[in-house]
């Protein structure tokens, strides 16, 4: 805790020669694109490297890693949070830049909170838990190029645009969706899933395309929300930002229509559409049968 109020620009001594420099954002990102952005590319399907920028200037607390006067890695590091760690060749060793990363953010850190470890690839999560840290949440990025295809309603159920009006019932129906889905851990609570809705209508629905390819499905003889899917765009594709459907109307179509639409609405202005989901979700299966792939897992972990 002696430590947690050393600014960002002091220089960061860590053992064996090596130390930390901060770097301002657009800096950072001459090495972060390439040595993070690029070597990880297909674990997140992005179009472009050029969307990092945005993340290196919200997170403004880049470190270039060097040992002596060479530069072997970077990461973006401050109390309580750790992201996006790289190494510069020909250095190679992840493993022991995880361990002293780990004991220096423990002594800058609030104890009583958890330290957040973010994007952590498939293939170094071993090296993270076998210094103490736990996987909070696995997620994989899928992606399918767009098309004009046909989208069919199951019979009994009306589409509409996704009103303000909506708000608390889409909230409910997330909740209700995501309790009984046991791959979901964690879930939110209602205002948490009402602010997530208002962000999409305040924000997305001015985008025409987006706005389109949200829909919000009521079941006819009962006037009541069977089914929602809210897009956005993010780093420059459509991105299937939430989709729910209710217990008691699943494995009727409802899901295959919303993802269907939203796959042909965006095809007029976009080339692929993006989700995230989480691992174990049976609705993977469901995408990978309308062309979505996936490549290996991030994780998000934590420590304390």
């Amino acid at each position: 805790m002696s430590e947690q109020g050393q600014t960002l620009k002091e220089l960061i001594d860590l053992e064996d020669n090596i130390k930390l420099v901060y770097q301002e954002p657009g800096d950072f990102l001459r090495y972060y694109s390439i040595y993070y952005g690029q070597k990880y590319a297909d674990y997140f399907f992005r179009k472009s490297t050029a969307v990092l920028q945005e993340i290196a200037f919200i997170y403004d607390c880049g470190y270039l890693i060097k040992k002596d006067e060479s530069i072997i890695g970077g990461v973006f590091l401050k109390p309580n949070f750790m992201a996006d760690l790289f190494v510069v060749p020909p250095f190679e060793d992840y493993e022991n830049l995880v361990r002293m990363l780990l004991l220096y953010l423990k002594k800058i850190s609030n104890t009583e909170d958890k330290i957040i470890l973010r994007d952590i690839v498939e293939e170094h999560v071993p090296t993270y838990e076998q210094n103490g840290c736990r996987v909070q949440e696995i997620n994989y990025w899928m992606i399918r190029p767009t098309e004009s295809i046909k989208a069919r309603l199951p019979e009994g159920y009306i589409s509409k645009p996704v009103t303000s009006e909506d708000t608390h019932d889409i909230a409910e129906l997330i909740m209700k969706a995501y309790k009984e889905n046991p791959a979901y851990k964690q879930i939110g609570t209602k205002d948490d899933y009402i602010q997530h809705i208002n962000e999409f209508i305040e924000k997305y629905k001015k985008n025409n395309i987006m706005d389109e390819c949200s829909r919000v499905i009521i079941k006819q003889n009962t006037n009541k929300i069977a089914g929602v899917c809210l897009n956005m765009e993010f780093e420059e594709y459509p991105l299937i930002m939430s989709l729910a459907v209710s217990p008691e109307h699943q494995h009727r179509g409802i899901g295959r229509f919303l993802l269907t639409h939203s796959i042909n609405i965006s095809s007029k202005e976009y080339e692929a559409a993006r989700l995230a989901v989480i691992k174990d979700n049976a609705a993977i299966k469901l995408y990978e049968d309308l062309g979505f792939i996936r490549n290996k897992f991030i994780a998000e972990m934590y420590l304390g």
